[in-house]
């Protein structure tokens, strides 16, 4: 096998079975995911429109992303306690 045909083969572009994807939490809807995702990106369901928050990699997971106001409560009670 030439070099030029392993190059081209490890440089190809993925099947479509091999994309990132993951289950939406709100209606179970498939989320297909950028390749560059990261954890605590936040991605859009296309069927149901919830706002969710990538939480895992491995295997890509995908929970209700959290609204600014309970972050805000959140680091409010987090003062308090100090």
């Amino acid at each position: 096998m030439s070099d030029d045909l392993i190059l081209n083969k490890s440089e190809g572009q993925r099947s479509p079975k091999s994309k990132l994807r993951s289950r939406c939490p709100a209606c179970g809807a498939w989320v297909n995911l950028r390749d560059t995702i990261e954890v605590w990106d936040l991605v859009n369901c296309p069927e149901c429109d919830a706002l969710l928050e990538v939480i895992d990699l491995r295997p890509p997971t995908l929970d209700y992303a959290s609204s600014d106001e309970e972050d805000e409560e959140w680091d409010e009670d987090w003062e308090e306690d100090e």
